[in-house]
């Protein structure tokens, strides 16, 4: 690490930026070296763009910055001034509270600000939009895991997007940089319940998959995932091309209430909680199929009420 005359102290591939930026090369600055802030920073570098990732803390994501040719800051003070975009890529409750700090301490002036929170939509920026900033909101619908893999689902993957007016051209320059595809959210939308369907068809499916692996791991042991990944890619295929209510399958769907009774006498009390829940959403698919009859979910949902 060290300091040059020309900004702040920095560590990277060059301590100067002004040694490796080229005239017309892009900068961008990414705030929050997560998952998600070390993708797209990657996505940037490969694009031939300078970028800057900014963390509060030092760690191993430095380490990881430095070897991708990524300028690393924890001083918020230090982010360049020459940045053309700004990702903000921290917690949903962080976004404000970074924006304030940006729009009291950094020349915001037509410079194009961005959120990747798919639950906030522009007005959390609106502190670097009353500074001249161009704002917007663009939400990678995918999971990030590992940067590598990461930029290459990226360019399969579709990116909503807000923006106001002046950071429309800027929306879209990122996503070609990412290789997705914009897909502007209409006025409107409520993003609580975009956020919480994309959540249910990743976070609650992972939770769901590690549930189901833990009771079948007596069975199949080293083959347990290798099940799992089947049973469920199978049900989302069949999801997909059939319609849900004609892919749902097993004892619910069959009025099967003997069986749904052994389920949960097989369970431990707070395993029967968890089984419950979901035994009402499955009831309630099995319903609007027309294939359960309606005397048959009733009893199926008291089941599940005396479960909880």
């Amino acid at each position: 690490m060290s300091t040059c005359l020309c900004g702040p102290t920095i560590t990277g591939p060059s301590d100067c930026q002004h040694q490796t930026r080229g005239i017309n090369m892009k900068t961008t600055l990414l705030i929050g070296p997560g998952r998600v802030g070390r993708s797209l920073a990657l996505a940037h570098k490969k694009a031939g763009e300078e970028v800057y990732l900014l963390g509060t803390d030092t760690g191993a994501w430095m380490d990881w910055a430095a070897d991708n040719g990524i300028h690393t800051l924890v001083d918020p003070a230090g982010a360049p001034k020459q940045a053309d975009v700004i990702l903000f890529c921290v917690p949903d409750a962080s976004i404000l509270p970074v924006a304030q700090k940006f729009a009291a301490h950094f020349h915001c002036n037509s410079k194009l600000f961005i959120h990747t929170s798919g639950l906030h939509d522009i007005e959390v920026l609106k502190p670097i939009s009353l500074e001249g900033g161009f704002v917007a909101a663009m939400h990678p619908v995918m999971q990030f895991v590992d940067p590598e893999r990461d930029i290459e689902t990226l360019r399969l993957a579709l990116v909503t997007e807000t923006a106001d007016p002046n950071a429309r051209e800027g929306v879209l320059e990122v996503a070609e940089v990412w290789g997705a595809q914009p897909v502007r959210l209409k006025a409107g939308i409520d993003r609580r319940r975009y956020h919480l369907g994309l959540a249910l068809a990743s976070n609650h499916i992972t939770a769901l998959c590690a549930w189901s692996a833990e009771l079948l791991e007596p069975v199949f042991r080293e083959q347990t995932w290798d099940v799992v990944e089947r049973m469920a890619s199978q049900a989302m295929h069949s999801a997909h091309q059939d319609g849900a209510s004609n892919a749902l399958t097993g004892a619910v769907v069959r009025g099967d209430i003997s069986t749904v009774e052994g389920h949960l006498q097989s369970l431990s009390e707070r395993e029967k909680h968890r089984y419950a829940g979901l035994l009402d959403l499955v009831v309630d698919l099995a319903e609007q199929s027309q294939r359960l009859p309606h005397e048959t979910a009733d009893r199926m949902r008291a089941i599940a009420k005396d479960a909880r």
